[in-house]
């Protein structure tokens, strides 16, 4: 992202006192100099914070995080650390960032916050915050109908994908953005999101009006990528290799028939799902 200052150091436009570097993450001192060893772990892919953050991102950074923090503690004298992260107020800087404060036992830092506690029910509370996983009740054999839309603002730039599944009845949705990404990736992640979303193995027919997506399996692209080793028929590398693998593992759980449909037209379940994809591009916006 232009301004953001993390990037900038990302890219050696403004140094840095690098603690450790590997292809995805980078980590490096804070110069506020609050608390001895103050470092800063990030991703080198920009992201606002970790609302928005890709799975696959994030592990890699809490990876980084660890194996630093190790080495904090056995390499460097450390007895312990904490570790932060601000997810929107008050963080200067929005790109998904991780703080790790080196800790000595006897250091006396406060670093959490002291609350003024909550008279509540805890129960109540349980019930309304736990997460109620929606799954539709599919009977093997039966078949789901999923339709599904990416976009892109800028490609690349912000990206949603949007994806309904109708099975019985019943309807779900699904539906998801991501900053600094392609219209072919929100394309692939609309239909990964939707399938991961059946829970057991069954009919599914797809709807998509991409042709990147459905011509891959219509015309057995995929079959010739994996065949030469994820190289393209001119000896390129596949791109978006990570959401093709991805997306193959759901395809094998099922009996998947694809279908092209013609985008920005009149099939109202299509459109529904573009309509999402851009809602969840406007949220990245705000």
């Amino acid at each position: 992202m232009q301004d953001c200052i993390f990037c900038k150091i990302i890219k050696g436009e403004i140094p840095c006192y690098k603690i450790y570097e590997d292809d995805y993450v980078l980590a490096f001192l804070d110069i506020a100099k609050d608390v001895y060893g103050h470092i800063l772990v990030l991703p080198k892919t920009h992201c606002k914070n970790i609302l928005h953050v890709e799975e696959k991102t994030l592990n890699r950074v809490i990876s980084a995080v660890k194996k630093i923090s190790n080495h904090l503690v056995d390499n460097c004298g450390f007895d312990g650390v904490n570790i932060l992260n601000n997810s929107e107020k008050g963080a200067l800087v929005k790109h998904l960032h991780f703080h790790i404060i080196p800790r000595h036992d006897e250091d006396g830092l406060k670093v959490f916050p002291e609350f003024s506690g909550v008279d509540c029910d805890l129960g109540e509370v349980c019930e309304k915050l736990k997460i109620k996983e929606e799954v539709i009740d599919i009977v093997p054999t039966q078949k789901v109908v999923l339709y599904t839309d990416g976009a892109c603002s800028g490609n690349p730039g912000l990206g949603g994908f949007g994806a309904i599944l109708l099975h019985n009845g019943k309807q779900k949705i699904v539906s998801g953005g991501e900053e600094n990404t392609t219209n072919n990736r929100m394309e692939l992640m609309a239909v990964i999101r939707g399938l991961e979303a059946i829970k057991i193995p069954c009919e599914v027919d797809i709807y998509s009006d991409s042709a990147y997506v459905v011509n891959a399996f219509l015309q057995n692209w995929i079959g010739s990528w994996q065949a030469k080793g994820w190289k393209t028929a001119g000896g390129g590398d596949v791109l978006n290799i990570d959401l093709w693998k991805r997306l193959l593992i759901q395809v094998n759980k099922h009996k998947v028939s694809w279908h092209k449909v013609k985008g920005h037209a009149d099939n109202e379940l299509n459109n529904a799902c573009d309509e999402l994809a851009r809602k969840e591009i406007d949220k990245l916006r705000n």
